[in-house]
């Protein structure tokens, strides 16, 4: 499935921020999973019980947040409030921003 999702800029950094309504839940990416980031040419979110990252648990549904100088740097921050859409791919256990 193919997409765009927001990255925001606040506080000097940038933010990717996917949820339920992303169709994160139907790719493999259930509350308490676990998943890894690759920062390559494209940032890729692989699903991973070993992984180093958490799905969050908002209320029952799952939530992904990435925060941090890494996605800083590879979404590059001009100004705080500005919003990007970028094209994504969602296959099982698989996100593909960029």
């Amino acid at each position: 499935m193919k997409s765009n999702v927001k990255v925001y800029s606040q506080r000097g950094g940038r933010v990717l921020w996917l949820t339920h309504k992303d169709g994160i839940e139907s790719v493999g990416f259930e509350p308490g999973s676990r998943f890894n980031v690759d920062y390559g040419d494209k940032l890729v979110i692989t699903a991973d019980v070993g992984g180093d990252r958490k799905v969050s648990n908002k209320s029952g549904k799952p939530v992904i947040a990435i925060v941090g100088k890494k996605i800083t740097g590879h979404f590059t921050w001009e100004e705080d409030g500005k919003i990007e859409e970028v094209p994504a791919t969602f296959k099982d256990g698989v996100i593909t921003i960029g």
